[in-house]
């Protein structure tokens, strides 16, 4: 909570040095007053939360759920980042041909939420190829959303402020991205306790996972040893120890290591279901945002004709 209010309280310094800097400014105040770029600003927020989220808990799934390893779960995350370069091409060129843009970040945000969604619903025993089509379709989202994201950003400004329009647009998407981290490590941390406790309560009752329990306990491995060890005190220690570090439930029997992995896909899928409520926001922003026509000419050859006149 500490960080939270230091983060707060240096938020609202940088907008009041900036308000003092006036035109000087790295982000002028003045672009506010623009209700495409402001909310162009606020849906970049959401964007980066939504993506960096996604970048940083889907490894943690496929490592401590599916026991991959950091390898092997950054290419089983490339499904989500092809479909963000796919949708980013797409929409792209759909949007040089038609000179409209307007739709691709209201399809971009519903298949964020669509994608969010789906990855909720996701499991322990999920197959990976069903997985994998999740991420497809929030790597989908997001390539409609971030491409025309930044020309709308771009466009809602003079030519004289589109290299500070497309700074700010990259600025607040990484600010949102270092925020949606934080808070969604957070809500993954504080469910995580819980939801593994439950499910462990629920397997204690069976004599498959009392006797693999027994069998820990007995292990040579000192690391197993001290797992069984742990679950068979009256404070369940073992649950702790995991959580500490979670790489022992690779060394696990499967019935023992079963509640663990179904605990943390849990508190992931809770946690997935806030990223999914978070875009159904953008999405309804998406849908208030106006279009500006796009302009026909570029930054430098604005630039030019101004010269050219004066």
């Amino acid at each position: 909570m500490a960080c939270y209010i230091i983060g707060v309280i240096g938020v609202l310094a940088f907008i009041l040095v900036e308000l003092a800097m006036k035109d000087a400014a790295l982000i002028p105040m003045r672009f506010f007053r623009n209700s495409t770029f402001a909310l162009g600003v606020v849906i970049s927020l959401v964007v980066g939360a939504v993506m960096f989220g996604g970048i940083t808990l889907l490894p943690q799934y496929l490592q401590v759920v599916k026991g991959s390893s950091p390898t092997l779960a950054g290419f089983q995350i490339l499904p989500m980042v092809l479909g963000l370069m796919a949708g980013s091409v797409v929409s792209g060129q759909m949007i040089s041909r038609t000179g409209h843009y307007r739709y691709f970040p209201i399809l971009g945000t519903a298949l964020i939420v669509i994608g969010a969604f789906l990855l909720h619903t996701v499991a322990a025993d999920t197959p990976m190829p069903v997985v994998m089509a999740f991420m497809l379709v929030l790597g989908l989202g997001l390539g409609n959303l971030m491409q025309p994201l930044t020309l709308a950003i771009q466009n809602a400004l003079p030519p004289q402020d589109m290299g500070v329009s497309t700074g700010a647009a990259t600025f607040f998407r990484q600010i949102g991205g270092t925020a949606g981290v934080a808070i969604f490590l957070s809500i993954l941390f504080s469910r995580l306790t819980p939801a593994i406790g439950e499910r462990v309560t629920e397997a204690a009752g069976t004599p498959e996972f009392r006797r693999a329990v027994v069998a820990a306990a007995q292990s040579n491995d000192p690391a197993e040893a001290a797992m069984g060890q742990g679950m068979l005190s009256p404070d369940h220690a073992g649950v702790s120890g995991v959580l500490k570090d979670s790489s022992v439930i690779g060394t696990l029997d499967d019935v023992l290591a079963l509640p663990f992995k179904e605990g943390f896909a849990d508190a992931i899928g809770s946690v997935f279901l806030t990223v999914s409520m978070l875009a159904v926001v953008a999405f309804v922003l998406t849908v208030l945002w106006k279009e500006v026509p796009l302009r026909s000419e570029s930054g430098l050859q604005a630039a030019a004709r101004g010269e050219a006149e004066a």
